[in-house]
């Protein structure tokens, strides 16, 4: 039986009611859909990270991918897209069409979150302040300590709904330099048994997506 071990990343992941973060929801129906009852642990992304993903039967998912982890992981097929842009104050106005553009700016950026290979080719071009939570970056960009947040539409919903009034202070915008984002499963090559539980969730994630597809039509 396999173990996925995760963090707590709302609305894509939530620890307080783990069936019902966007992603999770995904991720359990095909399990399901596959007579598969996984189990599920919560830990900080840093434990998962550093030490989940080393023990036997274990994977996780929400991750995206990039060159330097790919050296380490083997990646399930897309479960899902994050969709990344800025969220900027209302008062930011100009058009950023390429990382050159952020130059003038301190933007903030999730610790330790990866928002793709183009990301991590130019994020030592400007600026940054890094988070350890992301509630914190949201927080500062609503009080102009930051110019703009890196991060997806609906995590910036879902932690600035917190801040009264928020749609009169920023907005997501959105930019080119950030293409969506896919989301997936990942294990641990070294793991032997790794291999063979990624390749039983891409046949389950297949058929539950054919399923999907046959009710749309």
């Amino acid at each position: 039986m396999p173990t996925l071990s995760i963090g707590h990343w709302p609305p894509y992941i939530d620890q307080s009611s783990p069936s019902e973060g966007i992603l999770s929801r995904i991720v359990l129906d095909v399990y399901h859909e596959a007579g598969i009852e996984p189990r599920v642990t919560f830990d900080s992304w840093a434990n998962v990270f550093q030490d989940h993903l080393k023990k036997p039967h274990h994977l996780s998912y929400g991750w995206v991918k990039n060159s330097e982890r790919a050296k380490n992981w083997y990646y399930s097929d897309p479960i899902a897209e994050t969709g990344v842009g800025l969220w900027v104050r209302t008062e930011f106005n100009q058009p950023i069409t390429d990382y050159a553009h952020l130059k003038p700016y301190l933007i903030g950026v999730g610790r330790n979150t990866s928002y793709g290979q183009a990301f991590e080719d130019n994020k030592h071009t400007f600026r940054r302040a890094e988070f350890a939570q992301e509630g914190q970056g949201f927080g500062m960009l609503i009080a102009g300590r930051i110019d703009a947040f890196i991060g997806d539409r609906n995590i910036g919903e879902y932690y600035l709904s917190r801040h009264k009034n928020w749609q009169s202070k920023v907005y997501f915008l959105e930019t080119p330099i950030f293409p969506a984002a896919p989301m997936y499963m990942v294990c641990e090559k070294k793991n032997l048994d790794c291999l063979p539980h990624l390749k039983r969730f891409n046949q389950a994630l297949k058929q539950y997506q054919r399923q999907l597809t046959a009710t749309d039509n």
